[in-house]
């Protein structure tokens, strides 16, 4: 297990003044929202080709330190729609999206027990998918503060589908200190009537995500989305000399329990 002596605060990291291949880390923490009860933290490691994201893994781990989910992102030159594949071995569940046979293919398995369901999307629609979310946010963040809505189809894998969604400005935050804006995610249309939605509050000096609260795409034991407020603390990347503590998060065994 590798320590995060420098936690950095962001989700999807901001551009590096390096070249060629490098690689970094950082940990987040989630707790429950209401009762600010740690329910996991998040260990994140990233692969930088001449500046630009190319992959990541984020192992997600109890409050005790043991993984118990794992997530993989490629970017493959589509920074708004990364393909991706979590697995939560406390469940068997996974989620994600892979290009298959030639076919942009989202994928949901709601436990071990249950058997893998798939669609294939429109490979040419402009969709948005996990930690593309954060691009797309820095990159519309002069219309945003703006006070435009701005609408994205994010894919959702549990509906094996996308779903039409609005990003807005909400107000002016502090975060430790710095200054930051946050923004709201809500479902357009009716279904933006019956959620909440979720908000995010990033750094005005380097647009990195500082504060997430709404759903989480990790899920208790009983299959529902844990409702949190994860933070990224201020502070530095960790570097890595090498592709080594990726490599070894990509393998490190995961636990099919918290207790």
């Amino acid at each position: 297990m590798y320590n995060f002596l420098n936690p950095v605060a962001l989700l999807m990291l901001a551009p590096l003044a390096w070249g060629a291949d490098r690689y970094a880390g950082y940990q987040g923490n989630a707790f429950e929202q209401g009762s600010g009860k740690m329910l996991y933290s998040e260990s994140h490691f990233i692969h930088y080709l001449n500046d630009k994201v190319q992959d990541r893994v984020v192992l997600y781990r109890c409050p005790n330190g043991r993984a118990f989910a794992r997530k993989l992102l490629q970017i493959k030159g589509r920074p708004l729609m990364p393909e991706f594949e979590l697995l939560d071995q406390r469940t068997g569940y996974r989620e994600g999206l892979a290009t298959r046979a030639g076919a942009l293919t989202v994928f949901y398995q709601s436990s071990a027990k249950k058997s893998e369901k798939s669609e294939t999307l429109d490979a040419t629609r402009a969709l948005v998918a996990d930690a593309g979310f954060d691009e797309f946010v820095r990159s519309h963040w002069k219309e945003l503060l703006e006070g435009k809505a701005v609408p994205l189809d994010f894919v959702v894998p549990s509906q094996l589908d996308y779903l039409g969604f609005k990003v807005k400005w909400l107000r002016q935050s502090t975060v430790e200190g710095d200054p930051a804006q946050v923004f709201k995610l809500a479902p357009s249309g009716l279904l933006g009537l019956l959620t909440s939605g979720l908000e995010v509050t990033y750094a005005d000096a380097d647009r990195s995500l500082r504060e997430f609260e709404g759903i989480s795409n990790i899920r208790d034991l009983s299959g529902d989305n844990y409702q949190t407020k994860i933070v990224f603390p201020k502070g530095k990347i960790q570097a890595f000399a090498d592709a080594s503590a990726l490599n070894q998060a990509k393998l490190e065994t995961l636990s099919n329990s918290c207790e």
